[in-house]
């Protein structure tokens, strides 16, 4: 998931994270995530990037049960905040790639959505294979740049068949 030399690891987030995401996304001008976000439930999963006692990303899926006009019921990938320090090194890479490995034994396909004018999520999310689907004003309760902007929708279809298998060690961190 992330290689050896990077000097940072990904495990799935705890409750007692919390402290830490929020100086994080304080650090990247995010609106902080809560104790909620980080409660491991058995539909979403959490994650975090640590550089020892330090977090320098976090990223989550949803879970949405219901189809909200064209968005599908299904798998999401969430939000994603990395350290500005630790952006164009590879974390976001890694936090996406995480994500994906855990959905794979629960879904076929995963979906993503996206500010039209975030070309560098864009652009990771399609050197995964996600794929266009169309463009909203919103999608399930959240709308961009308030609604000044359009949402745009991707998927990424056969899962199981795109995403790395993950060795046991891996398993164990994000499924702890």
């Amino acid at each position: 998931m992330s290689e050896p030399s990077a000097g940072y690891r990904i495990r799935r987030a705890r409750p007692e994270a919390e402290a830490g995401v929020a100086r994080l996304c304080q650090r990247s001008g995010q609106v902080g995530w809560g104790r909620e976000a980080l409660r491991k439930t058995a539909s979403r999963v959490s994650l975090v990037a640590m550089q020892d006692d330090t977090v320098i990303g976090v990223a989550k899926t949803h879970w949405h049960a219901e189809p909200d006009r064209a968005a599908p019921a299904g798998h999401y990938q969430g939000g994603i905040s990395i350290d500005p320090r630790w952006r164009r090194h590879g974390v976001g890479r890694a936090l996406t790639a995480a994500r994906l490995a855990w959905i794979a034994p629960r879904a076929d396909v995963v979906y993503y959505f996206t500010n039209e004018n975030n070309t560098a999520s864009i652009k990771l999310h399609e050197s995964f294979g996600f794929q266009l689907l169309f463009a909203a004003g919103s999608l399930h309760s959240v709308s961009a740049d308030d609604g000044r902007s359009k949402l745009l929708l991707f998927a990424l279809h056969r899962l199981a068949n795109s995403v790395s298998p993950l060795t046991l060690d891996d398993k164990d961190r994000l499924n702890s």
